[in-house]
Parts: C-alpha cells; structure tokens; sequence
C-alpha cells in the first residue's frame, strides 16, 4: 500500500481514502489541495508532468483560494515545458485554448482587458479555433495571475493540446446540439399553443382556456429560457460585468422584457404574451451559432490536418540491424527508422536506403507522388507509397518543417487583418447606437400606441445585433487561409490577402525564382597554373560551406567526391561574395566588381553570355573562373503573360551579370530589368517604384533580399521548406511553383470581393430591417430570424472561397 503522497511525496494519514487515476493507476493523495492540483494537471493534458519530473513540489499550505491554488502549477517551468517556447527577449510565449467564446465580441475583451496587465506584451485570440497566444515577461507577472484574469472575464484557459481541443470541441458541438434540440422540441409546444391562440382570438375562446393556455406556455418556456437560453444571458452578464458593449446584451434584454411583460400578463390575467416569440428567438439564434461553429471547424480542418499528420511511433533499426518500435519522442538525431509502403514518414529526414515515391500533397500542395532516393531529403508527415526507406533522422520535435508550418499558420491565424480591426470597433459602437435606438422607439411607442411599444422595442434589439458585421472579414479570411494551404502557400501576415489584390507592380529576383534555381556547375576555367581543377573545388566549397546559396549549394554538389579544408573568418557580403582564410592564406569567392575591391590583379571582363560567372581568387591574383547555368522554368512564361494581361508593371531584379540577366529578361519579354545589384540597390529601386504611386510585390527566394522584402508593400518567398525559420515574407510559396502566384492572386482577389459582399450584405440587412422593426412592419420572432439568417449569409458566403475553382 502507497504511503506517501503521489503528487508532493508527504506521507498519508491513515484511512485518508483520497486517490486520483494516473496512467491508469489509482495514485494516493495526501490532501483535497494535491487531489486538486494532480485534477488540473492531467484533465489539461499534462500527465507527462509525472513522468519527466525530477523533484517533488512544495505542499500546497492552504486551499484559499482553490482557483489560485490549481492554477499555480503552470508556474512550474517543467509542466510548461508542454506548451511555452522561450523567446530570444527572455519572454515567453505561451499557447493556450479558451473555453466560453461565443462571438468576436469575446475575442475583443480578453485582448483588450489581459493586455493591459503589467508584464503582458502580446495577446491574440483566433476566434475560428479559439486558441489564444500570450507573450509575457516572467520577470514582472506569472502565468496563473494571466490564467485568473481570464477566469475572472468569465472565460476558461488551458493549455493548447491537439487532442484535447478535439475533445472540447466535441463537448462543445454536443452541448450546443442539445441546447438547441431543447428549444426546438419545447419551442415547437408554444409555437402550437400559440397558433391555437391566435386563431381563437378570432373564432372566440373561452377566458379560462385562453389563460390556461398562457400558464402551459409558461411553463414550456421556463426550460427553454433557464436551460437553451442560459448562454446567452451568462454572456450579457460577463458583457456587463466587464462594461463592455458586446452582442449579447440587446438579445437577452429583448428576451428578458418578452418574458418579464408575458409573466405579468400572464399572471394579471391580462394582456399580450410573447412565449412564442421568445423560443423562436433562442431557437433561431442557437440554431444561427450551431452552423457558424460548424463551419468554423470546416475552416480550420486543414492546420488540424497538418498538426495531427506525424504518427504515435516509428520503426527503428538498433545498431545490430534490429527493428523495435517506440514512441516517436524517443527517437534522437542520427537514429535509423524504416517506413514501409503506405506508412507516414515520421522525421525529417534523409533517405539512406532504398527508392520511392512519396506524397507530400499536405504540405506543398502537389498531388503528384515525389521520387526519392539516396541522399534525399523528406519531411515527416508524407507518405511513403511504393518500396521501404530506411532514414535517417535530422529533425525531431518541433524542430521538423511541419512543426514550422503549423507555427507558422498558427501565428498567422493570431495576425488580425487590419478591417477587421475596424470591424470590431465599429461593431462595438454600433451596439451603443443599437441600444440608444431601442430606448428612443420605445419612448415614442409608449407615447403612441400602448399596445405596440413591447414587440417593436423587442424587434428593434434582436433585428439590429451586428453578429453579421463582426463575422464579414474573420470568416472570410479563414477560408482563404485554408485554402491557400490547399495550393501550398502559407500565409504568415493576415494583411498580406488585401493588399496582393490591390498590388500592380511584380518585381522578381531570378535565381530561383523565374529560373529553376538548380544551378550546376557547368565548367571551370583555370586562370593559375599553380592550382589544379580539384584544388580550386576545395576552396571554393570551403569558403561556401556556410552560405545557403544556390551558387554554394551548386559547388558543393560538384565538390562532393573532394574533401573540404577548415576555413576561418568568413565573412558573407550577400549578393557580391565571400571573404574568409584557409591555411592563413585569404581567399575571395564572389563577382567581379567584388573581387576587384579584394584582388589586387586587375580583372579582365569576360562575356560568359547566358552562363553565371563566379571568380575565386586570393588578394594577388585571380585563380579560376567557375560557370553555371540556370534554365527559365516553364512556368515563368505563363506567369508574366498573365500578369501582363491583368495590365501589371513587371521588374527583374537580380545581382547577376548584366548579360545573363538581359537573356533572362529578353526570354521572357520582361521590358525592364536591373542587373548587378547590390541588396540596398534592390531596396533603392523599390523605393523609387513606391515614389511613382504603384503598389510593389516583391518575390524571391529569400536569402539575399531581406532589406527588399522589408520596404516591398508585400514580400512573397519561394523557398524551399527548411528554409523556413529564416525568411522575412508576408506569404510563402512552399511547393517552390512559381505558378501558383496565378493561384494566389485569384483567392486574393475572391476573398476580397466576398469580405466586400458581406460588409454590403451586413450594412444593408440592417439599413433596411431597421426602419421595418421601428415601425412595426417586424414581429419579434421575425426579427430573430432575420437576425439568424444574416449571420449565417455571411457565414456561407465566405466558405464559397473554399469551393470555387482557380483553375
């Protein structure tokens, strides 16, 4: 029998029955306050806590407050170890699920009000998924005083788990269908005892049946309104509460005066009552919320995709050839693991054995499988399809490219584009006019017509709600993100959609870009006899070893069989060469005008026509001329075609000699180009185009043109997927297709045109209901109705962006 404590390691009194299940164990507690903390700890998904800890904690002294005292554990830097990355400031960065979000309103408080406290740098909530991202100084505030905060909005936040998202949205879906299924059933009651009341008015009943039917309705209504509608009203309260105008507040106050005036009418035995109009209204906004969350999960179903694609274990080869299979958190770098046909890749990895196909549609968008083969590369979760890979392993964890994808997606979702910023406020004001509105009407009614003022001041409450106002632009953009994923393409700002659209100048780096950027070495000319073929190989591939170049990537394909020497002092001049010494003799690699600042030789320019020309030489003499050659992808033809089309000014830029950038120009009948750029040359040019009033969109791969893609109005690299961590860009192509900017363009212009159609629709649904619910023209449940269905016009409006065809 376990005498000591499970959690905190005291011993347990004697007959203290206090046990909690842990891996499927019972576990002794010596306490209600360890009970509690291990109850928080693994229902937040954090069991691992138990497995990797190296000390006990400090027994909890005291259960007041009990909220406060759960909450301290996430202070424990091993259970955030979960769920919180270390920023390079010394803050942290913490991922979290908010439980309670009903409408963009919520999203707005707990930003604006957590953001405030001292110590909070960052707050961003994804109203689609509701996962929130705090950044925070340590230093000056714990993360249980954050997490209490939120409690005390009246929200609930936990650390973001994948599947214990799944989870609560399922809990969520349930609790909402069952909501809505009571208002329905008990709704549909009243809606009959009302019609029969209505058509008795007319034929004659009976007081004592009339006022019996009132008290039936009555009664119909109570589960309706305490049980369906509760939710509503614990969000107009926490709207209250926190003395912010959110969209709940006219919604439960026409509710609430329906009720309060049937009641009294009920009970006096006189006058109207609004039973059904209040199921109605419940029941149709429930109903409006049930498919808005529905397909706010259908938006976000590919990054859970994406998350969830890597598998539980992997098959791997110990030293004496055998195969065990673990968990994937087991593996380390250099480790082997074998995947068969039809199996998921688990790692990144490099292939060492064996020839396949492989499909990683998920992550680039391309349907057709990709050959692999020795030496290449592949990314965990792609499927291997045809003949087993054995691999080994060069990233795990979140440092594998689908880990950067998600952060990447996720950080993205967090980014709000700026009308949606101005949709908030306007939303938030909008429900102030909505409430002075309501008051003004029934001031005037009351003062006309006794016996109309109830139902219009209702209509007008519950018909103007500006749900469909504050869905317009999130909706949208959360289709278009999802489908932009679809085709490959990541979206790192949320603004970067509004302004491709509005873009009328494409300037292009030409590397890796208009061109294959699979540069290969095609000859070496040597200009000193004291140095063979293989020698000046290993010197340039010793001076590129650090550079991410596809020029050093090229030499050091061509240098593989050759073994590389030491070089110290590099120094990378990006877009003109390197510096750097080996054996303590300086080296120079790099262009011409580069090497005739370093060399004291003087250069002889050579037309190399269409080939790249690199030179390396020391700081007397030049010693080889290195050629390359980089064929126009065909692709590239179609893009500026199209882009010429749309009527677009179209600039090649590149740090390339003047005649293999003409060729690449005149090739593909690009007027204007720039050849032999320095980056701030390409920065300078930028500028000069954004003086003539165009809107600049800058693509390149990346690497060199940082200073560029900072000035551009948008930044798009193409880049092959492991570059990611180190790219500056608004957007990324990651199935490295230049072709897909066509693609990106469309959306860009489809999700504009949706967010404009339903601020149209939103604008104008309440320009004309309004005037119709103040004069009367709306009944009550009209009103909600209408209310309902604009939300969800907006809703399916925006998922037609996943649906139409861009091809």
């Amino acid at each position: 029998m376990q005498n000591n404590c499970f959690h905190c390691g005291e011993p347990v009194s004697n007959g203290l029955n206090l046990f909690i299940e842990i891996d499927k164990q019972p576990q002794a507690m010596c306490c209600l306050g360890c009970k509690a903390v291990a109850e928080q700890i693994i229902s937040s998904g954090l069991g691992d806590y138990y497995r990797h800890r190296t000390e006990l904690p400090e027994k909890p002294e005291s259960l007041v407050p009990e909220t406060l005292q759960k909450l301290t554990v996430f202070n424990n830097p091993q259970v955030q170890s979960e769920f919180v990355d270390k920023n390079n400031d010394a803050s942290k960065e913490a991922k979290l699920i908010i439980e309670g979000i009903s409408c963009p309103a919520c999203v707005w408080l707990i930003e604006s009000r957590i953001t405030k406290l001292e110590g909070v740098v960052q707050v961003s909530v994804n109203y689609s998924t509701q996962r929130c991202r705090i950044i925070w100084q340590e230093k000056l505030i714990n993360l249980s005083d954050i997490l209490i905060a939120i409690i005390k909005l009246g929200y609930k936040a936990l650390p973001y788990n994948h599947k214990q998202r799944e989870q609560l949205y399922e809990i969520e879906r349930k609790s909402q269908l069952i909501r809505l299924g009571i208002a329905g059933l008990f709704g549909m009651q009243v809606m009959m005892i009302a019609i029969a009341l209505y058509f008795g008015e007319v034929s004659g009943i009976e007081k004592p049946y009339k006022f019996f039917f009132y008290w039936v309705s009555l009664l119909l209504t109570l589960p309706v309104l305490l049980f369906s509608g509760q939710i509503l009203f614990l969000g107009a309260y926490r709207d209250i509460k926190n003395k912010h105008p959110g969209m709940d507040i006219p919604i439960t106050l026409g509710i609430s005066i329906a009720f309060v005036a049937s009641v009294w009418a009920t009970i006096n035995q006189a006058g109207h009552v609004y039973y059904d109009s209040i199921v109605m209204f419940i029941f149709f906004i429930l109903g409006g919320r049930y498919f808005e969350f529905i397909s706010r999960k259908k938006s976000i179903a590919h990054l859970d995709k994406i998350t969830s694609l890597l598998p539980a274990y992997a098959t791997r080869i110990d030293l004496q050839g055998k195969t065990e299979t673990i968990e994937l958190s087991r593996l380390h770098i250099a480790d082997k693991v074998i995947v068969k046909p039809g199996e998921v890749i688990p790692v990144d990895g490099e292939v060492i054995e064996g020839h396949s196909s492989v499909n990683e549609s998920i992550i680039t968008g391309e349907s057709l499988p990709t050959s692999k083969s020795i030496g290449m590369k592949v990314i965990g979760g792609s499927t291997n399809i045809e003949s087993p890979l054995i691999i080994e392993v060069k990233n795990i964890g979140e440092k594998t490219i689908l880990s950067n994808i998600a952060r990447i997606i996720d950080k993205a979702s967090h980014n709000k584009a700026a009308t949606v910023l101005i949709a908030d406020k306007v939303v938030s004001l909008f429900i102030i006019f909505v409430l002075t509105i309501a008051t003004l009407v029934a001031f005037y009614w009351y003062q006309h017509d006794q016996s109309q003022w109830l139902a219009i001041t209702i209509a007008v409450l519950v018909v103007s709600c500006p749900c469909a106002l504050s869905l317009a632009t999130p909706t949208a953009m959360s289709s278009a993100a999802t489908t932009l994923m679809q085709y490959g393409i990541a979206i790192i700002n949320k603004d970067a959609i509004e302004i491709l659209d509005k873009t009328n100048c494409f300037v292009f780096d030409k590397t890796g870009t208009l061109t294959e950027g699979n540069l290969k070495l095609e000859h070496i000319d040597i200009c000193n006899t004291g140095f063979t073929k293989n020698d000046v190989l290993q010197i340039a591939a010793s001076l590129e070893s650090a550079s991410e170049h596809p020029l050093a990537k090229a030499i050091d394909k061509a240098a593989d069989h050759i073994k590389s020497k030491s070089a110290q002092q590099l120094k990378n001049y990006p877009g003109q060469g390197i510096t750097g010494k080996i054996d303590e003799a300086a080296w120079i690699i790099g262009t011409e005008n580069f090497i005739a600042h370093h060399c004291s030789e003087k250069i002889k320019s050579v037309n190399s026509s269409t080939l790249r020309q690199v030179i390396l030489a020391n700081t007397t003499s030049i010693v080889a001329r290195f050629y390359f050659t980089d064929p126009v992808r065909n692709s590239s033809y179609s893009l500026v075609k199209y882009l010429k089309q749309a009527k677009n000014k179209i600039v090649l830029m590149s740090g390339d000699h003047n005649s293999v950038v003409k060729q690449v120009a005149h090739e593909l009948t690009i007027e204007e180009y720039q050849a032999e750029l320095k980056p701030e040359d390409k920065l300078n040019n930028i500028v000069k185009l954004q003086e003539q009033g165009l809107k600049v969109c800058m693509i390149g791969d990346g690497i060199n043109d940082a200073p560029a893609f900072a000035q551009a109005d948008i930044a798009i690299a193409m880049t092959e997927a492991s570059d990611l961590t180190k790219l500056n860009a608004d957007m990324l192509l990651l199935n490295h297709k230049i072709e897909t900017l066509i693609t990106m363009l469309k959306i860009a212009n489809k999700t504009n045109q949706t967010i404009r159609m339903n601020f149209t629709w939103a604008i104008g649904y309440n320009l004309i209901a309004l005037p119709f619910a103040i004069i009367g023209f709306l009944a009550p449940w009209m009103a909600a109705l209408g209310m309902s269905l604009s939300s969800l016009v907006v809703v399916l409006n925006a998922t037609r962006i996943n649906t139409a065809d861009y091809s």
